[in-house]
């Protein structure tokens, strides 16, 4: 098998987040079940609580969807098997340069730049005045954090497309590649 032969594209990296992505629909919808019936349950906590404050809802938000999800994707694809369950129905595995089976930190690492987009889409709507409930016209700055997530998730598509080993840009900066089990 040759180098670029060894190394799935787009394709099969779609394929197998989307399997990963319905155990991480599970865990949202089971978070955001737990959410509602601890507000409705609650006296004293409510939605606007939550929402009143931007720093505190991203934060809520980082420690409840993107380290959760980024600790999955640490732990998979440090482990034995090198992948996450997507990865693993797919044949895919997570490795360094060299080959060999990547340490937690470069992992959580690799998952943490692989989630960038999504925390900063966070970060922006929550600074929307009023959002969620009545949203009002965002400041210069939240329009073009969201127009920033567009390109980063361009930046990862296009360079998994071009790079002749299939490499993200996420890939590049930690030093691993996706390839197929053998």
């Amino acid at each position: 098998m040759t180098q670029t032969q060894n190394h799935p594209g787009l394709k099969d990296r779609l394929i197998a987040f989307g399997y990963d992505y319905l155990l991480i629909s599970a865990y949202l919808v089971a978070l955001s079940g737990v959410s509602y019936f601890l507000m409705r349950s609650s006296e004293t906590a409510s939605w606007d609580l939550f929402f009143s404050n931007p720093i505190r809802a991203d934060l809520v938000a980082f420690l409840t969807t993107i380290l959760p999800v980024s600790l999955y994707y640490a732990v998979t694809e440090s482990s034995a098997n090198q992948g996450s369950w997507g990865k693993l129905k797919r044949g895919l595995k997570v490795e360094s340069i060299d080959g060999n089976r990547i340490s937690f930190g470069r992992a959580f690492f690799r998952s943490l730049l692989k989630f960038i987009p999504w925390q900063i889409a966070h970060t922006c709507l929550f600074n929307i005045p009023g959002w969620p409930f009545q949203p009002e016209s965002a400041p210069l700055w939240v329009d073009l954090g969201l127009i920033l997530v567009w390109v980063l998730v361009g930046v990862f598509v296009i360079g998994l497309m071009v790079d002749k080993d299939h490499r993200t840009l996420y890939d590049h900066i930690s030093g691993t590649r996706v390839s197929h089990s053998l």
